[in-house]
């Protein structure tokens, strides 16, 4: 027997308008009806603007935080709308449904020839080299595929013809399956040797192949079938309430902790093999040390003699906020595990400010991504630096904003703004957002103007005061004539924009910008007023002229971005949860595209495959791997570096310098001797800049003796005995 909502819709009862209402109904899995659905959205967006925030569930009223906007939580699932198949359509709906069950069936066959694919597939995808007879093959499968699936397409409708099920109840079912349309695609992106060096390639591969998800899931999510929308309501009914309640915040705290876990393990394992640098963590583990016993932002690693000059370099006042826990334990390692650990602790308030205004489970899926983001995993290889440990701080002021937990807003919005700084321009950005928005405009207001009048007097007087460094010549092509530093950038910036948007419009920035937004699918741009979301990382990198470094999402610069990615994904999300049905139809789409574009590619180029050529952390890949010989290595080391006094000199060679780095006084070979006590050096780090001109005359004019040797180090000491130097001399071929 069939239900009065599963047969044919009657035909209209009268002229033209009403032919013209069932028409409409009847074309809802159509192209025509998404378009219709997109525009909708781009009215309402337009209408809504900036408005829209305010638009989104307020979190200062608890009782709608306890509904999610999309009804997630607890309002039933709503049943698909039914009527696809109206008068005089029927030739389309057939026409849709054979076309769709023919691609399904393609889709099927193609991913069994590329799944079970082994060596031939690689080639294929990077340089197209497949031989004829295999090419003609696929051709073939692909058209028997399409006639086997267009008779099944055929079989349904008349079965459902007969049965008097409705031609509309199989175009419907066809069009729920349709995302099975990108099957073939899967093996393909997520087979990692064909993408290889090849990320702005496989970004925009997987910009459009997230977009094409977006708008099958949209059709997919419009033609759920009655009876997967009752089983999925029976099983959502019986969830335990514990777990409907707390198990968003389970998940989220057990991937934080399996993200510091696993990057603080295989960052020390990095450091352990040798790989890290003089330049960088030596010189801020050396820093924060010497800050200990009361030489304030000198390091003698950058500076040499002239240590107290840092200052013209960085303000690294953030290291005051980590110095509690740095002095339990004084190391490198320690350093390593707090940067760890704060990149991974940011992905809790963002999962904070996400639950306030979307459902728990996209603040779920949202807390993942960020957790997944491939550029945040490059930013935690990049040794130790302020900017990467600012991004927990700064997702934190903005969290407290939202629950107006203002003695929490005060350390984190002060701890955010010591980190670097450059970290003010971003907190200054936002406050102005909240302040424009209308949304806690007094805090906004209060972070703008102090964030602002910080950053200025920071960096314009405190630091040009402690000299001068290179950094403005990282701009230097805004440089207006004449003139030179931050204060003739400005000028340009002021006088002549169009100057200036000629040189951030350029292919490699606009990949860069790519690789940020891609794995967010986009979603900070799809409101305009949450482009302010990309003032802070447009000024601070897209605005270099002379420094690769800034537009590599390899780099810690990508942490100027990060957080406020993120937080603009978040604001995206909701202002789609409050456009009413069609609104939250999309928001579960996007979500959808996100999660596939953020899998794919951090897949691809994120830390969690632990390929030696996925993540790389500023210039190098990461090799996740420990031999034998690397362990051996590092035990010669330590037993070399052991006959050092703790609080004796050293100028160490680059890579195991860090490693001799807890001390007062510690200096880069590659710029000088400086007459320390003790000279460290490796065999394999000779050849940089200056290290073996300067090693080869200490060693040869006797000033240093060998201490001991062992593995490929050495030791040697200020005015001991140099019997064992011409054995050094040889054997190094110095």
């Amino acid at each position: 027997m069939t239900s009065a909502d599963d047969r044919e819709p009657a035909p209209p009862a009268e002229g033209p308008a009403e032919r013209e209402a069932v028409d409409a109904e009847s074309d809802g899995v159509s192209p025509v009806s998404s378009a219709a659905t997109t525009s909708t959205e781009a009215v309402a967006s337009a209408e809504g603007g900036a408005a829209s925030l305010a638009a989104t569930p307020s979190p200062d009223d608890e009782s709608k935080a306890a509904s999610p906007p999309d009804g997630s939580s607890s309002a039933p699932i709503p049943e698909p709308e039914k009527g696809y198949a109206g008068p005089g359509h029927r030739l389309a709906v057939i026409a849709r449904s054979l076309s769709l069950s023919a691609l399904l069936a393609a889709a099927v066959a193609l991913w069994v020839v590329f799944a079970f694919g082994k060596a031939w597939v690689p080639p294929f995808l990077e340089k197209n080299l497949l031989g004829m007879p295999e090419r003609m093959l696929m051709i073939k499968t692909t058209l028997i595929a399409l006639g086997v699936g267009t008779a099944i397409g055929g079989a349904l409708l008349v079965a459902a013809w007969r049965k008097k099920w409705g031609i509309n109840a199989v175009e419907r079912v066809l069009w729920f399956l349709s995302p099975l349309l990108l099957l073939p695609l899967f093996p393909q992106v997520f087979r990692a040797k064909p993408w290889v060096n090849r990320q702005d390639v496989l970004v925009v591969l997987v910009l459009a192949l997230a977009l094409v998800a977006e708008v099958l899931a949209v059709q997919s999510l419009r033609s759920i079938p009655v009876r997967v929308t009752r089983a999925l309501e029976w099983v959502r009914q019986r969830v335990p309430a514990f777990l409907k309640q707390h198990g968003p915040l389970l998940i989220v705290g057990a991937a934080v902790v399996a993200y510091v876990a696993f990057m603080s393990f295989y960052n020390i394992r990095w450091h352990h093999k040798l790989r890290t640098h003089n330049f960088d963590l030596a010189i801020d583990n050396n820093l924060i040390f010497s800050a200990m016993r009361g030489a304030h932002m000198q390091s003698t690693v950058s500076f040499g003699d002239k240590a107290s000059q840092y200052l013209a370099a960085h303000a690294k006042l953030g290291q005051y906020v980590i110095m509690p826990v740095y002095a339990l334990y004084p190391k490198p390692e320690t350093l390593i595990v707090i940067q760890s650990a704060l990149l991974g602790m940011g992905a809790l308030p963002l999962f904070g400010i996400a639950r306030r205004r979307v459902s728990p489970w996209m603040a779920v899926a949202l807390a993942l991504a960020y957790l997944a983001y491939y550029p945040l995993h490059s930013a935690n290889f990049t040794e130790s630096k302020y900017l990467s440990l600012s991004g927990f701080f700064v997702l934190s002021t903005y969290w407290a904003v939202e629950r107006k937990k203002w003695w929490l807003f005060a350390p984190a919005y002060l701890c955010a703004s010591l980190m670097r700084e450059d970290v003010p321009i971003g907190l200054a950005v936002g406050g102005a957002f909240l302040l424009l928005s209308g949304y806690r405009p007094k805090i906004g207001a209060l972070m703008a103007v102090v964030s602002s009048i910080w950053f200025v007097i920071l960096r314009f007087v405190i630091m040009d005061n402690a000299g001068s460094w290179w950094f403005p010549d990282m701009y230097k092509g805004l440089y207006s004539p004449g003139q030179t530093g931050f204060g003739s950038v400005i000028k340009t910036l002021l006088t002549n924009p169009l100057f200036v948007l000629n040189e951030v419009l350029e292919k490699d920035k606009l990949l860069y910008v790519l690789h940020l937004l891609v794995p967010v699918a986009l979603l900070p741009l799809r409101r305009w007023y949450l482009w302010a979301a990309l003032i802070p990382g447009t000024v601070l990198t897209l605005l270099a002229t002379d420094y690769k470094p800034l537009i590599g999402f390899s780099f810690q610069y990508a942490m100027h971005w990060v957080p406020y990615v993120f937080l603009a994904a978040t604001l995206a999300l909701g202002s789609m949860l409050a456009e009413g049905e069609q609104g939250r139809l999309r928001a579960r789409a996007v979500i959808g595209a996100l999660a596939l574009a953020s899998a794919t590619l951090s897949y691809n180029y994120g830390a969690f495959a632990r390929r030696a050529d996925s993540v790389k952390g500023g210039y190098f890949a990461i090799d996740f791997g420990y031999s034998d010989d690397e362990r051996a290595r590092y035990a010669a080391l330590l037993r070399v570096i052991a006959a050092i006094p703790a609080d004796a000199s050293v100028v160490a060679t680059e890579n195991i310098g860090p490693h001799v780095s807890s001390r007062r006084y510690m200096y880069a070979m590659r710029r000088g001797i400086y007459d320390c006590e003790y000279m460290l050096a490796a065999r394999n780090e000779l050849d940089f800049e200056q290290t073996r001109q300067l090693f080869t005359d200490a060693v040869k004019t006797g000033k240093y003796g060998v201490v001991g040797r062992e593995n490929d180090f050495v030791l040697l000491r200020k005015g001991h005995d140099a019997k064992d130097n011409a054995k050094l001399i040889q054997d190094w071929s110095l």
